[in-house]
Formats: C-alpha cells, sequence, structure tokens
C-alpha cells in the first residue's frame, strides 16, 4: 500500500471502533462497486408542492377556461379593472397576478370571490344552459 493510500485510509477511519471497522470491510468485501455507491449516495428527497395555496385555488376555479395561466390572468385582471380603476398591469402568471391584486388590497377572499364571479359571467355570456361552471 502506498504512503498517500494509507493516509487516507487512516483519516476515514479516524476514532472508529475496531468493531464498526470489521462490519464495514465485511460489506466492503461481499459488495460490488455499483452497489457501495449506491448505498453511500444520499437519498432524494421527494418533491414537495410549494407554492401559494390561493394560486392553486384560482387555478381550479379558472379551469374551464381553456388556454394557458397567463391569459387567465389577464381575465381575472381585467374582471377586477371593470370595478377598480387602478389595475392597469399586465401579470405574467397567475402567481404575479395574484401577489398584483393582493398589493392592491385586496383580501384572499375577495380575489377568490372575483374569480369566481367571473366565471359565473363567462358562463352566462359564453356557455348554454348545459355549460357546467
Amino acid at each position: 500500500m502506498t504512503p498517500a493510500r494509507a493516509k487516507l485510509l487512516q483519516s476515514v477511519i479516524r476514532r472508529r471502533p475496531k468493531a464498526v471497522l470489521k462490519r464495514a470491510f465485511a460489506a466492503i468485501r461481499a459488495n460490488d462497486d455499483a452497489a457501495l455507491l449506491s448505498a453511500l449516495r444520499p437519498k432524494k428527497r421527494p418533491l414537495t408542492r410549494r407554492g401559494d395555496p390561493l394560486v392553486r385555488e384560482l387555478d381550479q376555479i379558472l379551469k374551464p377556461v381553456v388556454g394557458p395561466a397567463r391569459e387567465k390572468a389577464d381575465l381575472l385582471v381585467a374582471h377586477f379593472a371593470t370595478r377598480r380603476r387602478q389595475m392597469n398591469f399586465e401579470p405574467r402568471s397567475l402567481s404575479d397576478a395574484v401577489r398584483r391584486l393582493r398589493a392592491a388590497s385586496l383580501s384572499e377572499a375577495q380575489i377568490r370571490a372575483g374569480a369566481k364571479k367571473m366565471m359565473r359571467e363567462l358562463a352566462e355570456l359564453y356557455g348554454g344552459p348545459e355549460a357546467v361552471v
């Protein structure tokens, strides 16, 4: 064994009990490289859905509108702009629209109610009696 490898081995096994080292060496002898490396690889954490719950709820409310989220956000802002004059912005996404509507001092309940009212108005305008919204 070269001095460099001996130094590396000593740095890895520093202050480990003899029983632990024997079990580790036995595991190394019993398994191939791929199995050992996969056992040492950190576990992948499952993806958690983060984000604003209001945005997810609005996405569900606006689901009957066929189109990208940007168009849904434009419709939502246009709906609020008919009632309030200070809505002169173009949102990049639904989450951006929610952020800006909150900044315009609208509460979550008002935003939610506005989205539901907009969907009712769209159903009356474009949907027949069989439209489900």
